[in-house]
């Protein structure tokens, strides 16, 4: 074989072909520097990887996967050996993990709608005007480099994007994802709180106290007083909230309605 480590990009996928003379702890070196070559021309996509010309063990396969995940940024769905039919072969699996994820976001689309209805409700069923005054509900998305600002209390129907700012003297409501800046109790009351049906912000303000994501992760909720009351293992909506002097998430349920003084004032 004149190249011992060769990478061939097809339609669907990826064929990872190797040398079936050399020792496989010989190639790896070789591996790393084909992958290290061609990461930016790969990009961020997600593939399935054919490994073809020997075979390899699961040991061996999940070295091949650990160079590619240090390499690059390449996304393995799935691992196949050599197939006559490759891109056949390519395409039905992508097809089956595409039918799957589709499944998947459609459960979350049809609980974040229940749980729309459910917040829309209770909210219905308060006595009077939030905190002594009206809120205003905006309807749609507040996008990067946007913001909106309002004296009363603030139920938007929509997302609060990266980059974007809303601020409220009362308290907000997101029925949608909060991952800008948002700003409660503009005017220094200390009850009102921020919640969402998925809370994940850059920064949230709440009176004078202030508290500021430190990375932008999947976890960046970790920053300078913000702080989970709970490990969050599922989807649904939270709330932050002063307590203690730190803006604490909590999970927004029925209990937190029933003990949050914002809504229990007259």
């Amino acid at each position: 074989m004149s190249q011992p480590v060769l990478i061939k990009g097809v339609k669907s996928g990826m064929v990872l072909r190797l040398d079936s003379e050399m020792y496989f702890d010989e190639l790896l070196p070789l591996i790393t520097e084909k992958f290290e070559a061609s990461a930016s021309f790969f990009g961020n996509v997600k593939v399935v990887l054919s490994i073809e010309g020997r075979k390899v063990s699961e040991e061996e396969t999940s070295k091949i996967l650990n160079i590619i995940r240090d390499k690059t940024r390449l996304r393995i769905v799935a691992v196949m050996t050599e197939d006559k039919d490759v891109e056949k072969t390519f395409d039905d699996k992508l097809h089956a993990i595409s039918a799957v994820e589709d499944k998947e976001l459609e459960k979350k689309a049809a609980k974040l709608e229940a749980e729309n209805k459910k917040l829309l409700e209770e909210l219905q069923e308060l006595k009077g005007p939030i905190n002594g005054r009206d809120a205003e509900i905006h309807i749609g998305s507040i996008r990067s480099g946007q913001s909106f600002e309002t004296s009363k209390s603030l139920i938007l129907l929509g997302d609060v994007k990266a980059g974007a700012e809303v601020t409220a003297g009362g308290s907000i409501f997101v029925m949608g994802s909060l991952l800008g800046n948002a700003n409660a109790g503009a005017y220094g009351d200390r009850s009102a709180f921020v919640m969402a049906l998925e809370l994940d912000p850059l920064q949230i303000r709440i009176a004078d106290s202030l508290a500021i994501s430190e990375d932008q992760g999947p976890s960046r909720l970790k920053g300078r007083g913000l702080v989970r009351t709970k490990k969050k293992t599922e989807f649904g909506p939270e709330a932050a909230e002063i307590t203690d002097g730190h803006i604490l998430i909590k999970k927004y349920d029925r209990s937190f309605l029933e003990n949050c003084k914002f809504l229990s004032q007259k």
